[in-house]
């Protein structure tokens, strides 16, 4: 299991498997609160080039998957008139 990083959530009780992928989404995610656009600046950051469209909805897939395991919280925002 090289490509695989545990995470154990202490309020479920319960641990998840991820790839190297979604432990580099999920560590942005850890160090600060932000949205899908900041999530794939970063990447493109680490990766030192722009992400595929297929990468980009890869993304999102990964952080709309965290959110059901209760790995994170979706943002709130205000709405801004």
């Amino acid at each position: 299991m090289d490509d695989a990083h545990i995470i154990y959530d202490r309020r479920s009780g319960h641990s998840q498997a991820m790839n190297n992928f979604a432990r580099e989404i999920f560590d942005i995610i850890t160090d600060e609160p932000c949205g899908l656009s900041k999530i794939i600046n970063e990447l493109q950051g680490i990766l030192e080039q722009p992400l595929s469209d297929t990468l980009k909805l890869q993304v999102e897939r990964t952080v709309v998957e965290f959110d059901k395991m209760g790995l994170i919280e979706p943002m709130k925002f205000k709405n801004k008139e």
